[in-house]
């Protein structure tokens, strides 16, 4: 199951929990209950939806041109002497 399909269920489920908690159907020692349900249910939505930060390796550049050929320049400079 898709994340996104998740939290739009759960979304659905928290809409009708509220709803029927405003209604005024359900005995008053039942609203609280229901108002957790309808906060566990949103915030459960808010973490099905939160993205996961990945760390991205970052590959060693390869030194440009101008460095490379200082390099064979100094090194050969070394062997000569």
């Amino acid at each position: 199951m898709n994340a996104q399909n998740l939290a739009t269920i759960l979304l659905y489920l928290a809409v009708i929990f509220h709803l029927l908690g405003m209604s005024g159907w359900v005995v008053a020692t039942m609203a609280q209950p229901i108002q957790l349900a309808t906060l566990g249910l949103l915030l459960t939505a808010i973490f099905v939806l939160r993205k996961k930060k990945r760390k991205t390796k970052r590959r060693p550049r390869k030194p440009p041109v101008e460095v490379t050929a200082m390099l064979e320049r100094a090194e050969g400079g070394e062997t000569g002497k």
